[in-house]
């Protein structure tokens, strides 16, 4: 049993043995989808068509697409782009709306494509940098909750990790008495990405079939900010007198602040293999597999917790306002993603004229904890989280007659990988993009993609009792800027 008479005995090595020995991190199913997915694509042309390129992918791009498409050029490119992310979520907690907001500016593509001259057919190498995922989000929420609290939930029945004790919140036998009536207010910002460092080649193996590969090494980083606040607002554990017994400080209770922070570096490898076959210049259809990627995670954590009481009132076992603070303990753990497999088609009607339509499949129950013995015992719970899916793409080209310049628009759909999720929480995303030759050598490009949907968070405990849940609608737009050189 914990006493209070054991603080300051216990106090003397709790430093010692909170840097030495923490608890992991907890990982979820969000941890281990989000570093299993890919952002909408790179490259200005391709968003401008709503992401349906597999079956175009004639330029630096397909080898992030489909890198068959590598073997239709036959000119030396040089690529460099820049991309704009912007995120804006709605956030629905207890009745109250409140408005996050992030974004950024970025490298989207660098690359080179050098074709190697042969007696015929085409063989054609590439190498670059393309930033494929964006962790930029935003969350805010304040609202009062008369059905629960924080607090019970960071219970720990090692002392050490036992915050609520730490900070005077939980009395001699292990109660916690502040269950419910606080106003909760919260404030969560992720940001980071993954970029792929690529390795591409493509070669007709016949005159309108070509085949090729990218070799993908990732590396990127992702941080997580959350600043997490309780208050008594309506005085609920408010007592007049000036001293109370030790397990009675919760009737001083004023507020609590609970900061968690994470940083995670990531790496990994994966490679995709793509087929490609040409209708002279009036269709091509292509086709991708894209092999799981075995990421390493390297965390680093924090979390700090600390007590306010009410005014005039200092605890016998501790001052007005106490800090517990786990600094610095790491975890490291690696996700194995799916097999993803892609199919996608170009025509062109009349001259000037392009269209095309792409198909992604993925199997998210696939996805699975490796490199770590704890978190691999929880596999086969992770898989009932998600489903397999179908990625949907159109889009189209038209150049204006007489002019160099193009436009675009497209339209994708990507639905939810959790298990159970409602058609609402699927992302659907409009596009629309131009572009202009200048001079037979340079193509300036600008891609635009709005997307929308909706998503829930819970602060603690499980789905299903939803104790304190934020219901989001969140909007992204996507502007990209792409120049490239043929020469």
């Amino acid at each position: 049993m914990k006493t209070r008479h054991d603080v300051f005995a216990f106090f003397s090595i709790f430093l010692l043995l909170v840097f030495q020995s923490l608890p992991a991190y907890a990982q979820y199913a969000d941890d281990a989808l989000r570093f299993s997915s890919i952002g909408f694509g790179v490259g200005s042309r391709a968003i401008g068509m709503g992401g349906a390129y597999i079956g175009v992918a004639d330029d630096y791009s397909a080898v992030f697409w489909n890198p068959a498409g590598l073997a239709q050029m036959r000119r030396l490119e040089f690529t460099g782009g820049i991309v704009n992310s912007s995120y804006k979520n709605d956030a629905s907690f207890i009745g109250v709306t409140t408005n996050g907001k992030s974004s950024g500016t970025a490298l989207d593509n660098l690359g080179f494509v050098f074709p190697f001259p042969t007696v015929q057919g085409s063989l054609v190498f590439a190498l670059g940098y393309n930033r494929v995922t964006d962790f930029t989000s935003a969350l805010s929420f304040n609202g009062f909750n008369d059905k629960s609290s924080i607090l019970p939930s960071l219970y720990d029945s090692e002392l050490k990790y036992d915050i609520p004790f730490w900070v005077g919140l939980e009395d001699t036998v292990g109660q916690i008495n502040v269950k419910k009536n606080v106003n909760q207010q919260g404030e969560v910002r992720e940001g980071g990405s993954i970029g792929n460092w690529a390795f591409g080649g493509a070669i007709d193996v016949e005159k309108n079939l070509s085949f090729g590969l990218t070799i993908n090494v990732m590396s990127g980083t992702y941080t997580y900010v959350r600043n997490f606040v309780e208050e008594d607002t309506k005085n609920n554990y408010s007592d007049p007198r000036l001293s109370v017994p030790i397990d009675d400080a919760y009737l001083k209770f004023k507020k609590f602040y609970y900061d968690s922070n994470v940083s995670s570096e990531i790496t990994g490898v994966n490679a995709k293999f793509g087929m490609m076959y040409r209708f002279e210049d009036i269709a091509r259809v292509g086709a991708t597999i894209r092999t799981p990627s075995a990421i390493v995670v390297h965390e680093t954590f924090t979390d700090e917790g600390t007590s306010v009481f009410d005014d005039g009132y200092v605890p016998t076992f501790q001052g007005k306002t106490y800090n517990h603070h786990l600094n610095d303990s790491y975890n490291d753990y690696g996700v194995q993603t799916p097999w993803v497999l892609g199919l996608g088609g170009s025509y062109s009607p009349i001259d000037g004229l392009l269209l095309a339509a792409d198909v992604e499949y993925t199997d998210w129950t696939q996805i699975a904890w490796i490199d770590n013995a704890d978190l691999q015992k929880e596999n086969i719970s992770l898989k009932k989280n998600f489903r397999p899916t179908m990625n949907l793409a159109v889009g189209g080209e038209y150049e204006i007659p007489g002019t160099d310049f193009r436009v675009r628009g497209g339209y994708a759909y990507k639905p939810s990988a959790f298990e159970g999720d409602p058609s609402s929480y699927n992302q659907k995303i409009m596009t629309a993009g131009a572009g202009v030759l200048l001079q037979n050598n340079v193509m300036f490009d600008v891609g635009a993609a709005v997307g929308s949907m909706k998503t829930f968070h819970n602060n603690y405990g499980s789905k299903a009792m939803s104790l304190s849940r934020t219901n989001e609608t969140i909007s992204t737009t996507h502007i990209a800027f792409t120049v490239s050189y043929r020469f």
